[in-house]
């Protein structure tokens, strides 16, 4: 009859639903694998970023569900998260580990990660492109774009860059400011924040900036666990 051929119909839906996500989350891990491979410093940072992103975004359809940000979506963006600096796998090891401040011609190298990163994924792209590929592209090359439209690699302004790419920009500069790196010593978790408010790292949208005002104890009580 028909109420169980569209019950049958739902369970094949679920179950192709399952298996793509379990082939997203396959492809995640080994991309994000191969980024920590190259640098040591990603891997913990990777996955940093991946769980702030779940906090922001929990706040973020809380306050301001103008977004439309479904959990499923959310889940998504999380595990997109994790492929933001997959571009990264396509810089050299003197840029990428150098110990000092990088020269412009460098520096100008270092910001084409975001466009590299999106050439890696376009190989990995199936023909009906899906939701979960467009949260990957959009993270991966607008996390380093800014309000004011003062970012890279194409200079957006204000709301046309998507609001997943803003809400993992945040945690990334947040999560690289209280990290040691090759090139810097970590900041203070509460001298972060401070230097993201006052605008020292860029200009963000004050929807995100609330957000990350409301989601700061969780945020610095992960940080404490991770660092101490």
């Amino acid at each position: 009859n028909i109420e169980r051929k569209l019950a049958e119909r739902d369970r094949e839906l679920y179950e192709q639903r399952l298996k793509l996500q379990k082939s997203n989350e396959f492809l995640v891990n080994a991309l994000s694998s191969v980024v920590e491979f190259r640098n040591l410093e990603s891997g913990e940072h990777i996955q940093r970023v991946k769980f702030f992103t779940k906090i922001l975004l929990r706040y973020l359809m809380k306050r301001f569900p103008k977004y439309k940000i479904s959990q499923e979506a959310a889940d998504l963006i999380a595990n997109a998260s994790a492929l933001h600096d997959i571009g990264k796998i396509a810089i050299s090891d003197n840029i990428l580990t150098k110990p000092g401040k990088l020269t412009d011609k460098e520096f100008e190298e270092m910001k084409k990660h975001t466009i590299y990163g999106c050439d890696i994924l376009d190989k990995f792209k199936q023909e009906d492109e899906n939701e979960f590929y467009k949260y990957c592209y959009d993270i991966c090359r607008y996390h380093h774009e800014r309000y004011d439209g003062k970012g890279y690699p194409d200079g957006l302004k204000g709301d046309s860059i998507p609001i997943w790419a803003q809400v993992v920009s945040i945690v990334d500069v947040y999560d690289a400011l209280v990290s040691k790196r090759v090139y810097k010593n970590a900041y203070a978790a509460e001298d972060a924040y401070r230097m993201i408010n006052n605008g020292e790292c860029g200009e963000f949208s004050p929807d995100i900036l609330e957000c990350f005002e409301l989601a700061k104890e969780e945020i610095l009580i992960v940080s404490e666990g991770a660092f101490s």
